[in-house]
């Protein structure tokens, strides 16, 4: 096994150390550069990276698997092709021990064909972004999201976090780019690499890539599909092509509406974002100096860094990330969290003081659910931590994301 002195700790780590104990094939997805190889290496007794092995792995693939030392990484594993899934499949049958195979991937198949070979074989985890706790080498600590589920309230008091900086906006969470001064460049390679992506695939790699610009400046917004495919100046087959790769390469993740039969009249609309923030503000265009003059744009790019850094304490937990828009707009909540049978609210606000009417929507979501409705955070970019009514607090945004 390897273990890399500078290897910064994930908050996957121990999840993927557990699969591994008890699945014969785990399969560790995510966006190209977010870290997967190191972190599924430091697992791994043996390693077939793709393409460097692929004639290796083509020529008896059975054979020269059965030949390496388990746990075996297969990095990129998708280059191999859906046939290699099936090898596996008939390997793990003969022999179904734990922590045979572990497969990293950072694009999806467009298919897998009429059955998913693995089914009931494999274990699949979701590597995503770093958040700014696994970037400060905070990711072995307990989340907020989980100190949280474990009966503790926010840490109320003055001062408990750092006020929040903008600029930690610009800050990409691909563990390549995190010493490189200035980030743009490798944010406008991965977002062409994305859109060349699109062209090996028969699209329009031009259009692609002007769809994700799109995309990016929806950043937040709950929006139908439509709105999309009209502003890329493109139909709704190509939009439905380009969507279908941007989540399989992971780039996108949006928040989905939550579902209740106690909420009347909500949207179905999914909110828009990039896994990365850093990216959506690349593909927008948008550079510190807007985002430090123009409150109003800057809202949705907050909301954004809340929900990236939120994803992986969700996944920890086994919990749902959703959202909350009542179809005329009335009503808006801007991430429920969704664990067993209970909800927390979350209200992201780019401001350093919120108030009692900064916290409505969450008061209107308890008022509604009742005791289905554990708590509400409006988080916001100021140090303080105090209530702002029953089951609701003000939330720095350093506390939710413990860095």
């Amino acid at each position: 096994m390897s273990d890399a002195g500078d290897y910064l700790p994930r908050h996957l780590d121990a999840v993927l150390e557990r699969a591994v104990a008890h699945a014969p094939i785990v399969i560790l997805d995510g966006p190209r550069g977010a870290g997967k190889t190191t972190t599924a290496a430091r697992l791994a007794a043996s390693s077939v990276l793709l393409p460097r092995d692929l004639d290796l792995l083509t020529a008896d693939a059975t054979a020269y698997l059965q030949a390496l030392p388990s746990p075996t990484l297969v990095d990129e594993w998708q280059l191999a092709g859906v046939d290699l899934l099936w090898i596996l499949k008939r390997l793990v049958d003969d022999d179904p021990t734990p922590g045979r195979f572990l497969l990293t991937g950072s694009v999806e198949p467009a298919t897998y064909g009429p059955t998913y070979p693995l089914t009931a074989r494999a274990a699949r985890l979701v590597l995503r972004p770093m958040t700014s706790a696994e970037l400060a080498g905070n990711g072995a600590r307990a989340t907020f999201l989980d100190r949280v589920l474990g009966g503790e309230d926010p840490p109320l008091g003055a001062d408990v976090a750092a006020p929040f900086d903008l600029q930690s906006l610009l800050r990409p969470g691909f563990p390549g780019a995190r010493h490189v001064p200035e980030p743009r460049p490798f944010l406008d390679a991965y977002l062409n690499m994305v859109s060349h992506r699109a062209g090996e695939e028969g699209r329009d790699a031009t259009r692609m890539l002007r769809a994700m610009r799109v995309l990016a400046t929806l950043t937040g917004a709950a929006v139908p599909d439509q709105r999309i495919w009209d502003a890329a100046d493109i139909n709704k087959v190509t939009w439905k092509h380009y969507d279908d790769l941007l989540h399989r390469v992971h780039l996108t993740a949006s928040l989905p509406a939550a579902e209740s039969n106690r909420l009347k009249r909500i949207t179905a609309y999914p909110k828009r974002f990039f896994a990365d923030t850093a990216m959506a503000l690349a593909a927008a265009d948008i550079g510190p100096a807007v985002l430090r003059a123009n409150p109003a744009t800057t809202g949705p790019f907050v909301e954004s860094y809340v929900m990236q850094q939120l994803r992986p304490q969700v996944d920890l937990v086994g919990g749902a990330l959703m959202h909350v828009r009542t179809g005329a707009g009335q009503r808006e909540v801007d991430g429920i969290i969704e664990v067993g049978s209970r909800w927390w609210g979350v209200e992201v606000k780019a401001s350093r003081r919120p108030t009692v009417a900064d916290a409505r929507h969450l008061a209107w979501l308890r008022d509604q659910l009742g005791e289905r409705f554990a708590q509400g955070w409006v988080v916001h970019t100021g140090a303080d931590c105090y209530p702002l009514g029953e089951r609701l607090y003000a939330v720095p945004l350093g506390v939710v994301a413990g860095s």
